[in-house]
């Protein structure tokens, strides 16, 4: 896949997940406003598929980014392992606040919409960001330099 391709792809699914974050905030303030009427099923649907996004663009994301900046240089290896790093621990923190019962999630979706908003407008400042996934870009960093040691 190419760098503009991949870039397009990850923004695609930040929009689906913020989609989903929107609808599970929406349903959990109303299951809590209104408890005469129902939505758990809609939240238990809504919360299923905003985990099953999540687990998508988190897999995708880290395959895609790593085989773009795969290559001889330091730099590519500095940044592969700077997304990992980052990524295993904050990922672990939004799988923290996605997990327990509806109830529970309901009571955390806004502080995960809050945070995990902000991981993906980060993301979309560095590595997806357009002057860093160009294909000239990354074929200039990733390949050893004649002159590099």
């Amino acid at each position: 896949m190419n760098a503009p391709d991949a870039r397009l792809q990850l923004l695609a699914q930040h929009d689906r997940i913020r989609q989903h974050l929107e609808r599970c905030t929406r349903l959990a303030a109303q299951q809590r406003a209104r408890a005469d009427e129902p939505v758990s099923e809609d939240l238990d649907e809504a919360l299923a598929r905003l985990r099953d996004e999540f687990a998508e663009h988190n897999q995708a994301e880290t395959e895609i980014i790593a085989s773009l900046l795969e290559g001889p240089a330091a730099w590519s290896s500095l940044m592969v392992d700077r997304m990992l790093e980052e990524h295993v621990g904050e990922h672990a923190a939004f799988w923290e606040l996605l997990s327990g019962t509806r109830d529970e999630v309901a009571d955390r979706i806004a502080e995960l919409a809050e945070q995990l908003d902000a991981h993906m407008a980060a993301e979309e400042r560095t590595f997806l960001s357009p002057m860093t996934l160009r294909e000239d870009v990354l074929r200039t960093r990733t390949r050893e330099l004649e002159n590099d040691p």
